[in-house]
């Protein structure tokens, strides 16, 4: 067997074609991609979803992004595409040009131009579904970083199972299945995998967190608790974004420029708020991520005590937030102008004073 390909025993029940039919009970995409690195949970997502399109007449391709983080990155890739040949699975490979340019958040700018290149190819083919191969444990990795970090509620929530990727649905079909059952599955359809080195790389947050989770584990922290804690978070985060979809509903005067009544969204509770202007920011600049929670709430109580200041603005996340006499105005923020003031040379922004410092 080739050096990094692997095929364990399997300890744990396989996924059947049954089971991952009702994990994608009211999907109807009218054709979809899935993210295939060759890893084991990938894979197995790849074969899974590929029954699955196949008894739904959907159209299927699976995607590899080459980061070409690593020597021999291309011939992974390629190992992938022949394996998938063999099973009639349509394949395309994707590169990064700028991997190599990378010095810091490795990792986290690698995940971001995975993301942007598939969603672009899927956007030109006409593809509306990208499925990925998060599980399981992967979800509960993601609460403990988020912990470490301070999150709110919102943040706990971890990994959505579908959210919109500028266009197109990405979905993590398999959240609630753990790693060692997407190995069985791959030994029950008698398929390789190939294992990424990196994923025992100690420099990279993902892998310390997963030998926390380990750890934890022994203690009776295990992973399901805390993926079904992520679920209870996701609950409430649902009601906040329906409250603040309708919030937006009721306030909204014109759309372009964005206008709001403000006394009706200021009568909103402040977490419902703080979520509008969250989706609000999004639409106006085009943003992916969201400003932290922090920078929102500021914004937000600005918002409820300074229009006596009339006139004024605040800026957060590419968009200027300018309140004219009963309205809120949503702007997408134009160049800064600079102004000397006294004389040490500091330069102030004229027009705003910035949220996102």
């Amino acid at each position: 067997m080739p050096d990094g390909v692997h095929n364990a025993e399997p300890v744990d029940p396989p996924v059947s074609a049954s089971e991952f039919a009702r994990i994608m009970d009211g999907c109807l995409p009218k054709s979809m991609a899935v993210a295939v690195s060759g890893g084991a949970d990938s894979m197995a997502l790849c074969l899974l979803a590929q029954a699955w399109a196949e008894a739904h007449n959907v159209s299927f391709t699976a995607l590899t992004v080459d980061h070409g983080l690593r020597a021999g990155s291309d011939m992974e890739a390629s190992r992938v595409g022949a394996w998938l040949k063999t099973r009639g699975i349509a394949h395309h490979i994707l590169t990064w040009t700028g991997g190599a340019e990378q010095a810091s958040a490795v990792q986290a700018r690698a995940r971001e131009a995975r993301y942007a290149l598939m969603r672009d190819w899927c956007l030109t083919h006409g593809v509306d579904h990208l499925l990925v191969a998060h599980h399981l444990e992967d979800q509960a990795e993601t609460v403990l970083m988020r912990l470490k970090k301070g999150s709110t509620l919102m943040g706990l929530a971890a990994m959505a199972r579908v959210r919109d990727l500028d266009g197109v649905y990405l979905m993590r079909p398999l959240l609630d299945v753990p790693k060692a059952r997407l190995r069985a599955t791959l030994n029950a359809f008698g398929q390789d995998w190939v294992e990424d080195p990196s994923n025992r790389n100690a420099t990279f947050e993902r892998v310390r967190t997963r030998a926390l989770l380990h750890h934890l584990q022994n203690q009776g922290i295990c992973a399901d608790r805390l993926a079904a804690a992520a679920r209870s978070c996701a609950q409430v985060r649902h009601v906040l974004e329906r409250a603040a979809e309708a919030l937006i509903a009721r306030s909204i005067r014109e759309k372009d420029p964005l206008c709001l009544d403000r006394e009706i969204f200021l009568s909103a509770p402040a977490r419902v708020r703080e979520v509008a202007l969250s989706k609000l920011l999004a639409s106006v600049a085009g943003n992916v991520y969201p400003p932290s929670p922090a920078k929102l709430e500021r914004l937000s109580n600005w918002l409820a005590h300074a229009f006596e200041r009339g006139g004024a603005a605040r800026t957060l996340s590419g968009c200027e937030v300018r309140l004219k006499r009963d309205n809120i105005l949503i702007l997408p923020e134009g160049p800064r102008k600079s102004l000397k003031v006294g004389g040490n040379g500091e330069n102030k922004c004229q027009s705003t004073l910035a949220l996102n410092r």
